[in-house]
């Protein structure tokens, strides 16, 4: 068994347990409105945010101490964790039905999504980290990650498309039966990966395993990728003495090299900025769509479409990383995001077929920025630690989900969908600019170092030559 049939699981949990229908889930069935859901889902973001890092290290951690069952321990735990909170809706809605607009029944609500969202974060990272383990002890290179994760891609169309006609059907509600299901479905696929892994002769996660080549390869950095780390001297330095170091530090070692350059910064605020915009399609579509006259059935349509052009993006992904790198992908990806929200304004009502057209741009958006963060965060975590680089870069990313959340349900319920989604194509171009420049400026500096290092090599053998040549006249 690989990770991609974990990848398929989890992917089927996140559609059964709400997915992109949290929303409608949330104002049909909690009566929050509008504004109060984007708040919820924000607070839900801000604390997977911050919790990302701590479930990446505690995977990481357990994983050393239980060798072949730490992370898989973790991932466990998030997942049950994630369901209990969902179903606990439904608890509430059970003994609230006279008095479901109150602050407390409300708040209620809120506090489940910030529980749901804590499991959440001691998945994603984990997931995420202990595949890139896997690929580099089979001898795989890192870049094929999406082709691992496409199997997540099919299993949200999949769940998606079955799950909206029994909303149709049965209401909201039938979430409340399907959460508890898809977890049972990923207890048993973990429990069969983890045994299988167990009798493995190189178990995943284990920090002894691999030659002294592979501990160097999985510390420094990819030579192609130069241009987005550019890690020099001592910032390698913090990595090589990361084993040596006590655990609470690594974070904050991590931290520095990420924002080590003004390149990084660049390309974590485009990645911030475009968190914002994806965070309220992600969130929030469903309910545009219900405003276009849409069907369940026809918005879980939409995700198989964007869906069938993920697949392809995560299937070549080692190729596109090796032609553009990831700041190129993660350009595509803003460039996308632009087009199709501000397509979206212009779609008139009871027109939702038309929406189909534009559904695509997402496939791009998702699967371009997703391989783009998860190899920038593959590059500067060693071996060892791939779930806390992960869970680093994702958390410092879910703020721009929170802020966006925040203004999204606001800026829709004050000024409607179109002013809304046209702000965040904005924000989204303010940050695609800023890598752009910053990339440049990068590029430029590089050059002149290297012309700077030439010249320092050309003035050496001078001096060495007029050293020689005052040497053979004395002895003359």
């Amino acid at each position: 068994m690989r990770p991609r049939q974990l990848y398929f699981a989890v992917f089927t949990w996140l559609v059964l347990s709400g997915g992109r229908f949290t929303a409608p889930f949330l104002t049909n069935v909690a009566q929050l409105s509008e504004t109060l859901t984007g708040l919820a889902l924000a607070m839900q973001t801000v604390c997977m945010s911050m919790f990302l890092s701590v479930g990446g290290a505690i995977a990481d951690h357990l994983e050393k101490k239980y060798p072949h069952r730490g992370r898989a321990a973790t991932l466990i735990f998030g997942l049950g964790l994630s369901t209990t909170a969902f179903m606990l809706h439904g608890v509430v809605v059970h003994f609230s039905q006279q008095n479901s607009a109150s602050k407390f029944v409300l708040s209620c609500h809120v506090i489940l999504r910030m529980v749901y969202s804590t499991g959440l974060a001691f998945v994603m990272p984990v997931l995420d980290g202990l595949t890139l383990s896997y690929l580099v002890e089979q001898g795989s290179q890192k870049e094929d990650f999406g082709k691992e994760r496409l199997f997540g891609a099919v299993s949200w169309a999949i769940a998606s498309v079955i799950l909206g006609p029994f909303i149709d059907i049965y209401g909201f509600e039938v979430l409340l039966v399907s959460a508890p299901l898809a977890f049972l479905y990923c207890f048993v696929t973990v429990a069969v990966f983890t045994h299988e892994m167990t009798s493995n002769e190189n178990p995943i996660g284990n920090a002894d395993a691999g030659s002294d080549s592979e501990r160097e390869g999985a510390i420094q950095p990819d030579k192609r990728n130069e241009v987005v780390l550019d890690n020099d001297g001592p910032d390698i330095e913090l990595l090589q003495r990361v084993p040596d170091k006590p655990k609470r530090h690594f974070t904050w070692l991590l931290l520095k090299i990420v924002c080590g350059t003004a390149y990084s910064v660049g390309y974590i605020l485009s990645s911030f900025t475009l968190s914002m915009g994806t965070s309220v399609v992600e969130s929030l579509i469903f309910l545009f769509f219900e405003s276009l006259g849409s069907s369940s059935t026809m918005c879980g349509l939409t995700v198989v479409v964007t869906v069938v052009f993920e697949i392809p993006i995560f299937q070549m992904s080692p190729k596109l990383l090796e032609l553009f790198g990831p700041e190129k992908l993660q350009e595509i990806a803003c460039l996308a995001y632009i087009t199709r929200v501000v397509g979206y304004t212009f779609i008139p009502k009871n027109r939702m077929w038309m929406v189909l057209f534009l559904e695509p741009l997402h496939g791009v958006t998702y699967a371009c920025a997703k391989t783009s963060q998860v190899e920038f965060a593959a590059r500067i975590a060693p071996k060892g630690y791939e779930s806390s680089g992960q869970g680093l870069l994702q958390g410092l990313i879910g703020i721009g989900s929170f802020i966006g959340l925040s203004l999204g349900g606001w800026l829709e319920d004050t000024f409607g969908p179109k002013m809304m989604y046209r702000s965040y194509a904005t924000v989204v171009l303010v940050g695609l600019i800023s890598l752009y420049v910053s990339e440049k400026l990068h590029k430029k500096r590089l050059e002149y170092e290297k012309e700077e290092n030439n010249t320092l090599v050309l003035l050496t053998q001078s001096q060495r030559l007029n050293y020689q040549s005052t040497s053979e006249r004395g002895e003359r």
